[in-house]
């Protein structure tokens, strides 16, 4: 179980909150996690510590784009682009001789779309496949009335993302029980 807590720099006792649920999720140890959002970086990771969680210490970002903003683009000939529409859940993949070697999904929340999972086989990376995904994921999410895209990127994916024109809005700190 994740909690998210968006506004932990101006409301701690939330971080304190969902460090007790995480801590009394089902499943035992290491089952409840805490995402927050930061601008105080260290402040948070010093609160998480303090409270009994682990911090993980990869490096990662809040981004977020107006859906509009994101070029389209297209994918090289070669490849092929598939999408589906599961529910509220996007998912997008890039196959070559019907192999996936690129695939993300999206979340659509009333008018917010949440990505996750955006990954490009090693073999197969610098040739557009990632971007060709979330260009497919975010015109699929705004054919769905969604506005706002969201994702958490990580070292490697946030080049990717502002070259898209994404932009950071806060470091992410990640911990679990």
């Amino acid at each position: 179980m994740e909690y998210v807590v968006l506004d932990a720099d101006d409301k701690p006792e939330r971080v304190e909150r969902a460090a007790e649920l995480a801590l009394a999720a089902p499943g035992g140890r290491g089952a409840g996690w805490i995402t927050l959002a930061t601008d105080d970086k260290e402040a948070r990771i010093e609160q998480l510590e303090d409270l009994g969680l682990e911090v993980q210490r990869d490096q990662d970002w809040l981004m977020t784009i107006q859906l509009s903003e994101q070029p389209a683009l297209k994918l090289h000939e070669r490849y092929a682009l598939h999408t589906e529409l599961e529910d509220d859940l996007i998912i997008t993949r890039a196959t070559l001789h019907g192999g996936v070697v690129s695939s993300g999904r999206m979340a659509v929340v009333g008018p917010d779309a949440v990505a996750d999972r955006i990954e490009t086989d090693p073999a197969h990376r610098r040739r557009g496949l990632g971007s060709a995904v979330m260009a497919s994921l975010v015109e699929t999410a705004a054919a769905q009335g969604a506005k706002r895209g969201i994702l958490i990127a990580s070292i490697d994916g946030l080049r990717l993302y502002r070259s898209l024109g994404w932009k950071v809005i806060a470091d992410v700190v990640t911990a679990r029980c």
